[in-house]
């Protein structure tokens, strides 16, 4: 056996303390809950975890638990003896139940899993706020999900609303802004005016970008983005340069269009801000998507801020399969000389979701330009949609987020803890709900065992 990634301790004792009906309130500390661990590694009857995630192949067997995060390579015999098709010794008893694949028998971990998301949710302590500078936009992607919503910049009557919204639902921790649009950077005056009398109030909080990137220049890194405590943006890549811009079809007709991203991507990291590039893919695309990896890895290889990963296109005709979203993303995976430039080890080491995304989360939001409220930013602009407006907002409704029931398939899924029942926005469009990180850990294992 060999041990590829230790799990994580502090879940694994957690889920046995509230398995095993001790306080949730940390009275029962991790050395007395590891003392009674390792008295039943003798005597207790055990079976495998139900989140353990298997790749086997002629040449090795990976085996990686998707809510402890440990990751063993296993020999044939070691494997049969993990699902108890062969007797067990001691030793390697141990090893399995202190990674986790091994569980005591008594243990209910979808139950203790369900009761620790239920406890943590109760401790809340962040507020996320997307706010829709404008809903104008420079480029016009074919698969934008703001077709048909009128083009405006955000209301300048509605900022004080926005503030007071923010004072009301603060908690300890700073407050995390996303600055949306459309084009966000369309509009930094709503930027300059929001951050300013957050400062003058003096609520703490950093900030985000989804940006196309087009409209960065350094003038803006250098004397706004430290003022907006700006830490890092999302920028999409469709394919190298052609295929980028045909997708992107900029309506100012700018050329060369996707060396200036590039750039772009340069300047943020010489500045030492995170650029998260996302690269959208859809059967269309695809072959391009591998190319445009080899340029990213040319030019962005030495830099530790800028990685990227990729994202199915939703709500198109010719979708790809759950196989061909594996098989993609591991042909990604040999394409990259470096893989935690796909943020693996981020998604491997994750801790367990509570929640899938802001959907469900009462201390999450979406503003856009009208002053609406939103469980979605895939929604602004949609009036119809709204769960209220920064002057009212039911708490009922928006506590009501937190009971959404999971999908039957989910509560199963061995991927439940990387997942969460997954992307509402996804399933209105009719594509799989499932998250990235699904595709890219069994590409990862599978890429592994090659």
């Amino acid at each position: 056996m060999e041990t590829l990634m230790s799990g994580n301790e502090k879940i694994l004792f957690t889920l046995y303390a509230v398995g095993k009906g001790f306080n949730f309130d940390g009275r029962k500390t991790f050395d007395e809950l590891n003392k009674n661990l390792q008295s039943e590694i003798k005597t207790a009857a055990v079976k495998s975890s139900v989140f353990n995630f298997c790749v086997e192949t002629p040449k090795k067997i990976l085996v990686y638990n998707t809510l402890y995060n440990a990751m063993l390579k296993l020999t044939p015999d070691e494997f049969l003896k993990l699902n108890d098709k062969q007797p067990c010794d001691e030793d390697l008893r141990r090893k399995f139940l202190e990674s986790g694949l091994l569980v005591t028998a008594d243990i209910d971990e979808r139950e203790s899993y369900r009761l620790w998301r239920q406890e943590s949710r109760k401790n809340s302590n962040h507020l996320s706020v997307n706010i829709t500078t404008t809903l104008k936009c420079n480029a016009r992607c074919p698969y934008c999900y703001e077709h048909g919503v009128k083009h405006v910049d955000f209301d300048e009557t509605k900022i004080d609303a926005l503030i007071d919204f923010i004072k009301e639902h603060k908690k300890d921790s700073p407050v995390k802004l996303n600055w949306f649009g459309g084009e966000p950077f369309l509009n930094p005056k709503i930027i300059d005016e929001v951050t300013k009398r957050l400062g003058e109030a003096g609520l703490e909080y950093e900030t985000f970008a989804i940006t196309n990137g087009s409209l960065i220049t350094r003038r803006l890194i250098e004397s706004k983005f430290k003022k907006w405590n700006l830490r890092g943006v999302q920028i999409t890549l469709d394919g190298t340069a052609e295929q980028y811009a045909k997708r992107k079809g900029y309506v100012d007709g700018q050329r060369a269009v996707f060396k200036k991203i590039l750039n772009r991507i340069a300047w943020l990291a010489e500045a030492n801000i995170h650029v998260d590039i996302r690269l959208n893919t859809d059967r269309e695309n695809m072959n391009d998507i591998l190319n445009l990896i080899y340029v990213l890895q040319a030019r962005f290889d030495g830099k530790k801020t800028v990685v990227y990963y990729p994202a199915f296109v939703t709500g198109v005709k010719d979708k790809l399969s759950d196989a061909e979203k594996v098989s993609f993303v591991k042909e990604i995976f040999r394409a990259t000389a470096n893989p935690e430039k796909l943020s693996i080890n981020n998604r491997l080491y994750s801790f367990p979701r509570t929640l899938p995304c802001m959907r469900n989360d009462p201390q999450a939001f979406s503003v856009d330009v009208y002053g609406r409220i939103y469980n979605c930013e895939h929604l602004v602009g949609r009036k119809e949609k709204a769960l209220g407006t920064l002057k009212r907002l039911s708490d009922k409704v928006n506590k009501a987020r937190l009971d959404e029931p999971l999908r039957e398939e989910c509560v199963a899924c061995v991927f439940l803890p990387k997942c969460m029942s997954g992307c509402a926005s996804n399933m209105r469009t009719g594509d799989a709900a499932c998250m990235i990180e699904r595709y890219m850990i069994q590409a990862y294992m599978e890429f592994m065992c090659e």
